[in-house]
């Protein structure tokens, strides 16, 4: 009997001193440590998506303002461009007649200085007077005004001086004498008035 006591009394031994061991927890890991669950991490995960955003968000602007920057610079030059090609265009036309009257301002020179020379051919006359009044009358339904007679307040924007004499009989600063006439279309001179300027 005493035998069995003691051979049971050690295994009774082992069995209380395994016990605590089966009891005792498993220490923390590192992957447990590290990955913490909860609002606290998903707060996390959600600034940082936001900051992203906002930088995805920053950036769309700053492109939107240059594109809008340059779009106001190109509307701006069109404009410019859209103007100068109009005025250019409204010029065109003034221009070509002016340039076409002035041409013919010659051949006008040409019949009177044919009126002046002395002729005995009657009809030879007559036929310049006629061919230099038909000139004429189209220069002025062309809006063409002949300037420069003698005795007029001489205006260096309409004559041109080519002499200057000193006259008693004349006032001051006055035509005393045109060579050659003058004339305009509007506010365009088509040729100054050669003249001798008095005083």
């Amino acid at each position: 009997m005493d035998q069995e006591k003691k051979n049971t009394a050690p295994e009774e031994e082992l069995m209380t001193e395994a016990a605590p061991a089966e009891a005792v927890e498993a220490p923390e890991t590192a992957e447990t440590a590290e990955a913490p669950e909860g609002p606290a991490a998903e707060g996390k995960k959600g600034k940082k998506k936001k900051s992203r955003e906002a930088e995805a968000l920053e950036a769309c602007e700053a492109e939107k303002k240059k594109l809008e920057d340059r779009y106001l610079r190109l509307m701006a030059e069109y404009d410019n461009y859209r103007r100068r090609t109009q005025k250019e265009r409204e010029n065109i036309y003034p221009d070509a007649v002016a340039d076409t009257l002035k041409e013919l301002l010659p051949v006008l020179d040409n019949l009177q200085r044919a009126l002046d020379t002395p002729c005995a051919d009657e009809n030879y006359i007559t036929g310049i007077q006629m061919i230099r009044t038909g000139l004429e009358e189209f220069l002025k339904k062309m809006g063409v005004e002949t300037f420069g007679k003698a005795g007029e307040p001489f205006d260096p924007n309409l004559h041109n001086a080519v002499m200057h004499i000193e006259d008693e009989n004349l006032e001051k600063n006055v035509v005393a004498q045109v060579f050659q006439s003058g004339y305009r279309r509007g506010d365009r001179i088509l040729r100054h008035a050669m003249v001798q300027q008095a005083n």
